[in-house]
């Protein structure tokens, strides 16, 4: 019989394999000459962890980090910004990574502030 540990990392897997798949979605559906999937994933993942998070429960935490942590993807997005100053378009590269950054970090202490009062 599997031992709660093991039934943690097996929810944690299955989280991070759907939220791969949703990530691979939107990006295929949103990124085009700027990388708006990968954008919209991160800063949407970045909120809903604040969120997750401030509940203070380690089920959803550990569920919630390796759904939104496969969701969420930094390499990709430091991989777009390079590609863009590689094709010339660096200005927009740099953009596109402090948009990134600046919007993730404040989206997920929004989600912080917001997770308590629905928790």
């Amino acid at each position: 019989m599997m031992d709660i540990l093991g039934v943690l990392i097996a929810f944690t897997a299955l989280a991070a394999a759907a939220g791969a798949a949703i990530r691979y979605v939107v990006g295929g559906y949103l990124n085009g000459d700027f990388p708006l999937g990968t954008l919209a994933v991160n800063l949407v993942a970045s909120f809903l962890l604040g969120v997750i998070v401030a509940a203070d429960d380690p089920l959803p935490t550990i569920v919630g980090i390796g759904a939104l942590g496969a969701v969420s993807t930094w390499s990709t997005a430091a991989n777009e910004a390079a590609e863009l100053a590689r094709t010339d378009r660096a200005a927009l590269g740099v953009t596109y990574l402090g948009l990134t950054v600046s919007s993730g970090v404040l989206l997920a202490w929004f989600g912080l502030q917001l997770g308590p009062v629905l928790f």
